[in-house]
């Protein structure tokens, strides 16, 4: 399998498309996810919290 300068750029392009995806989703959904493991008020949901933080 040979990569060109041609299948090198749409890699790239492909992982930078995913990455901007992802952290588009995380900042979305940041500021909920974070609350709703603060308001669970059990021992687990320190750990996660601070897993996520």
């Amino acid at each position: 399998m040979e990569l060109t300068i041609q299948n090198l750029i749409k890699i790239i392009l492909g992982v930078l498309v995913f990455v901007v995806v992802v952290f588009g989703i995380y900042l979305f959904f940041k500021d909920t996810v974070i609350d709703f493991f603060k308001n669970m008020g059990n021992g687990s949901s320190s750990i996660i919290f601070s897993l996520i933080k």
